[in-house]
């Protein structure tokens, strides 16, 4: 199985997730948490990054870094070893700690970053205890229900009492440590703006925190990998690297390829010219071409027709199914479009 498509790059901001073995405890006591926060702080210094924010629940955590070396990977596997030695020393335990690998969304910059440290900071209430479940988030969200004034009340009492979180720093409620970076999100080079920007923060995420069920960010980034705007994403995939025929993040965060280009494509691995072959009998060249161009592409049925001359979008369903269905039959068929997705993705 390929490994997950990772982004290190230079200056890069990132939203990093981390989720205990099964869903269990990572941090069971005060002294976890504060350990973890040692670490923090040693991984600034080892590693150059730059904490912008951070959540720590009992069994997962968030992070905002910033990455002027280009080092996330290394960075993450040292604090996440770290930890999990200590862990286990203290807890008398063995076996892995985290489950898998990090995940990581690499983010635009400050101009992304008041989303993203909301979604981070909003983590210690996004709990059923609250109110706020998964079911009751989506359901606020949609606007099928309200929750109560108390309940608004309980949220936002929960927010700024939480201790495992960057939030009251960004509030202005506890001094910032050295290790952290909040400017950078609340106001880049406008320092003389901060309490103004520290009170609009405040609202921003405390009005989410009690009225209304946030908007995931994290549900927009492109394959699960990049969240920004159109431009910004443009400018990143060509910075990409990675296997893109076992990566299907790698693949994803691609351009889509045009109905010319596989057309070429074909005609170049088959030896023939389109006409020559796609009506032919028997041939399943077209089917081929058409099975790409719907799932690799992302042409639409009516798109394919129209670009193969094809009765109507029915007949180019059928065609892609009936290729579909024999791909895992038929050890040619499969081959052929890996051979495709090598010329035009590697």
């Amino acid at each position: 199985m390929a490994r997950p498509l990772r982004i290190n790059i230079r200056g890069g901001w990132y939203h990093v997730m981390g989720r205990g073995t099964d869903r269990r405890e990572i941090f069971v006591d005060e002294r976890g948490y504060l350990h973890f926060l040692e670490l923090l702080e040693e991984m600034v210094l080892r590693f150059r990054v730059r904490i912008h924010a951070y959540g720590l629940m009992p069994n997962h955590l968030h992070l905002a870094v910033e990455t002027p070396e280009a080092n996330l990977s290394a960075a993450m596997q040292w604090l996440k070893t770290s930890y999990a030695m200590w862990f286990n020393r203290r807890e008398n335990r063995v076996g892995p700690l985290f489950q898998g690998r990090f995940k990581a969304i690499l983010f635009e910059g400050r101009s992304a970053a008041w989303p993203i440290t909301r979604y981070i900071h909003l983590n210690c209430v996004r709990v059923q205890p609250l109110d706020f479940g998964t079911r009751s988030q989506k359901a606020e969200g949609v606007g099928l229900r309200t929750p109560d004034r108390e309940t608004r009340r309980r949220r936002r009492e929960v927010l700024k009492s939480f201790r495992w979180s960057s939030y009251p720093c960004y509030a202005g409620w506890r001094p910032v440590p050295e290790w952290l970076t909040v400017n950078e999100v609340l106001v880049g080079a406008r320092r003389s703006k901060l309490n103004a920007q520290r009170r609009a923060y405040r609202a921003y995420v405390e009005s989410f925190a009690g009225d209304l069920a946030e908007e995931n960010p994290l549900a927009k980034a492109l394959a699960g990998l990049l969240y920004g705007s159109r431009a910004w994403i443009d400018q990143v995939r060509v910075r990409l690297s990675g296997n893109r025929l076992e990566q299907k993040a790698a693949r994803a965060l691609a351009k889509r390829p045009e109905w010319s280009q596989i057309k070429k494509t074909v005609e170049e691995l088959r030896g023939e010219r389109w006409a020559t072959f796609a009506e032919r009998h028997g041939d399943w060249g077209r089917d081929l071409a058409l099975y790409v161009g719907r799932r690799h592409g992302g042409m639409s049925l009516k798109a394919l027709a129209e670009q193969t001359g094809m009765s109507s979008y029915h007949a180019v369903g059928q065609a892609v199914r009936r290729f579909s269905a024999r791909l895992a039959k038929e050890s040619l068929r499969k081959q052929a479009v890996g051979e495709v997705l090598k010329c035009m993705f590697v």
